[in-house]
């Protein structure tokens, strides 16, 4: 990139936009709510938060505050999340400004995000030529060069890569999904990596291609360590605040070094920035997710059909963020069947989980965990209970709860600590447990 941020409080992207306005003063008493939100907005860009930076500079803007900082920096989060008509439409409330020629550069890279290299051409060249400061001049013509030459403008496809890394203590170690725990605690080691980038198409549509890897290692018995590699092409499409996305997905995972399950499938989600029907809730997402699943050679009593319906909304009050979800599980496994002995793998289970966070400043937010899950397994299970089969359906009562803290190191890395409790209650007595987690995480967006 050729140049640097001039204003750190104003310029939100240096990577896209390169002239900054001049900062909006700040009172120190008596700060509005307004300035309050338009001045968190701009913090909470800085840290990689776009959703919550949008939500509190939108949240500016409807408490009063109407100036020409707010609807620029507005245009540079629209334009960081793909929202490239209310991008536009800030950038364009410039164009009656002392600052248009900043406008129209802007919007020459709102009209190149969409393909549009006859809008974009317009714009550099009326930048280009009429004036504004000569870095501004120098970049326009530079866009223009490239449009010439036939190499593509420096403004990417959108692309993400997180990556995490963890160690903690795990009081119970579990075995196979919901199969009895095994009383043992021990050290265990994380590293989590997902990616996506469009393959085809603009910011508004076209293809992603996305892939994970989690694996768990357990350095006192590895019997016990887990993978999972996951990839998935999706069509992505984003108009008007929703989001819609319809994927196949493939996925394998290991248990113990020994393959576990093979998941092929179809998982679909609607998103959308403000949730529909007038609820007083920020945003909000609907994802169904349907597979086909075979067991390794040595778990075929995995093999079967997978369906999950998934629903997650957030609400911002004050400093205070809150999250809920709610989960259907539903398997249709082969189940496990030895002599007179039968034992079902074909959980349904309902869940809800909610979250809330408190940002005490900009680098540190705390935060309380909350969930339960019922579970109904499909058909009874036979048990030898001495010389006798006892037969019984299993249900079980899980809650969990638990505290974390992150600090936010920079805008892309930060650190998190947490403590998790669940607490099991089976209708069978061999799958009642209690859990704690203590995990400590480095993680970060790329």
């Amino acid at each position: 990139m050729l140049a640097a941020c001039l204003t750190r409080k104003l310029l939100l992207s240096c990577s896209l936009l390169f002239v900054s306005l001049p900062s909006l003063a700040q009172v120190a008493s008596g700060e509005s709510s307004a300035e309050a939100d338009f001045r968190r907005g701009v913090e909470l860009f800085q840290q990689g938060n776009l959703t919550e930076a949008r939500q509190r500079l939108e949240a500016a803007r409807a408490a009063g505050l109407d100036s020409m900082t707010l609807h620029y920096n507005l245009g540079v989060v629209y334009y960081r999340l793909g929202e490239l008509d209310a991008a536009e439409q800030s950038f364009a409330r410039l164009l009656s400004s002392p600052h248009e020629t900043l406008a129209r550069y802007n919007l020459g890279l709102v009209a190149l995000a969409r393909n549009d290299q006859a809008a974009a051409r317009g714009y550099f060249v009326s930048v280009s030529e009429n004036g504004g400061s000569e870095k501004l001049r120098e970049l326009a013509r530079i866009r223009l060069s490239e449009l010439d030459s036939g190499v593509p403008a420096s403004n990417p496809l959108p692309r993400r890569l997180y990556l995490a890394a963890s160690g903690g203590y795990d009081s119970n170690i579990a075995g196979l999904p919901e199969t009895a725990t095994t009383r043992e605690g021990g050290l265990f080691l994380d590293a989590v990596a997902a990616g996506s980038i469009r393959i085809r198409g603009d910011r508004d549509a076209g293809w992603d291609l996305e892939g994970a890897f989690l694996g768990r290692d357990y350095p006192d018995d590895d019997d016990y360590n887990t993978r999972f590699l996951q990839g998935k092409l999706a069509r992505s499409e984003q108009e008007s605040g929703q989001t819609r996305q319809l994927g196949a997905v493939l996925s394998q995972s290991w248990f113990g070094g020994d393959a576990f399950e093979t998941r092929y499938g179809l998982e679909g989600l609607v998103a959308w920035a403000q949730c529909p029907g007038g609820l007083p809730i920020d945003g909000c997402d609907v994802s169904l997710a349907a597979a086909r699943v075979d067991g390794g050679s040595s778990f075929e009593a995995y093999d079967g059909q997978w369906y999950r319906l998934r629903a997650r909304t957030g609400h911002r009050i004050g400093g205070w963020k809150l999250e809920g979800k709610y989960l259907w599980e539903l398997n249709d496994r082969s189940d496990l069947e030895s002599g007179s002995q039968f034992v079902s793998v074909s959980p349904q289970h309902h869940a809800i989980e909610g979250v809330a966070r408190y940002s005490v400043r900009g680098d540190v937010v705390l935060g309380v965990i909350g969930g339960f899950r019922y579970s109904r397994y499909q058909d009874p299970h036979r048990l030898l209970e001495g010389d006798a089969v006892e037969v019984q359906r299993r249900t079980d009562r899980r809650w969990e709860t638990g505290t974390f803290a992150e600090y936010g190191l920079s805008r892309r890395w930060l650190l998190r600590g947490e403590w998790l409790f669940r607490d099991n209650s089976s209708g069978i007595d061999s799958y009642s447990y209690q859990r704690h987690t203590f995990i400590v995480t480095l993680e970060g967006v790329l």
